[in-house]
C-alpha cells in the first residue's frame, strides 16, 4: 500500500512540475534535482510550491521547500505527511515520523 501511495504522489509531483517548467520530454524522476536539472530558482520553487500546496490541499513550511533538492525529497515529505493521518483497515506495524522529523534527519 506504501508503494502505491508513493507511486501516486510522485505520478502527481511529476504532472506538477511538467506543467511549471513545459518539461515533458525530459523524463522527471525521483533522482531529477530541482536546481540543476530543471533550474528551478527561488521564482520556480515559489510556484512549485503553491502549485503542491492547491494539488495536495496541505501548507508547506518554507523550511521544508528550501530543503529539497530532488523530486525524490518532494516526495518522500508528502508521503510522511499523507501517511501519518491514514486509517488503514490493518496495521502496517511500522511508525512514520512527521514532517519535521524529516527535515531533522533527511540532511538536506
Amino acid at each position: 500500500m506504501e508503494l502505491a501511495l508513493n507511486t501516486s504522489v510522485l505520478n502527481r509531483v511529476v504532472l506538477i512540475v511538467e506543467q511549471i517548467t513545459y518539461t515533458e520530454e525530459f523524463g522527471i524522476t525521483s533522482a531529477t534535482r530541482l536546481a540543476e536539472d530543471l533550474h528551478l530558482g527561488r521564482f520556480g520553487r515559489a510556484k512549485l510550491a503553491l502549485s503542491l500546496e492547491e494539488v495536495f490541499e496541505i501548507e508547506l513550511p518554507d523550511e521544508a521547500l528550501k530543503r529539497f533538492s530532488t523530486i525524490g525529497d518532494i516526495v518522500e515529505y508528502l508521503n510522511r505527511y499523507y501517511l501519518q493521518d491514514v486509517e488503514f483497515p490493518t496495521c502496517i506495524g511500522t511508525y512514520l515520523a512527521p514532517p519535521s522529523e524529516f527535515l531533522r534527519s533527511s540532511g538536506h
